[in-house]
């Protein structure tokens, strides 16, 4: 038996690299009661800064009660980035020899 989502067309479904990100560094920040662990040790807090490069750090909700204290910015690790940009290519939504897509696959 499968545990979790069908990701085969995920990229698809959410295309959103920061929404990616946040389900990985804590998966409840986007998916409340969701069974998924957090993946933080894909993430560096650094303590924001002149010479400390924030540009690619995660965008929390307004009000997370996940959100950093201030001054802190969470930035993704290379590994973190390439997960989330294999996630957002992942969008099979077309035939397969061994897996023809159905109007119950595709929701429409």
């Amino acid at each position: 038996s499968r545990i979790g989502p069908d990701l085969s067309s995920v990229g698809a479904r959410k295309n959103d690299i920061n929404w990616h990100l946040l389900h990985l560094y804590n998966p409840q920040i986007t998916s409340p009661g969701s069974l998924m662990p957090p993946f933080s040790f894909l993430f560096e807090a650094v303590e924001i800064s002149e010479t400390i490069a924030t540009d690619n750090a995660l965008v929390f909700p307004e009000n997370s009660e996940y959100s950093p204290k201030e001054g802190i910015a969470i930035i993704p690790t290379k590994r973190a980035i390439a997960l989330v940009e294999y996630l957002i290519n992942l969008d099979i939504n077309y035939n397969l020899p061994e897996a023809v897509v159905t109007k119950n696959d595709t929701g429409k």
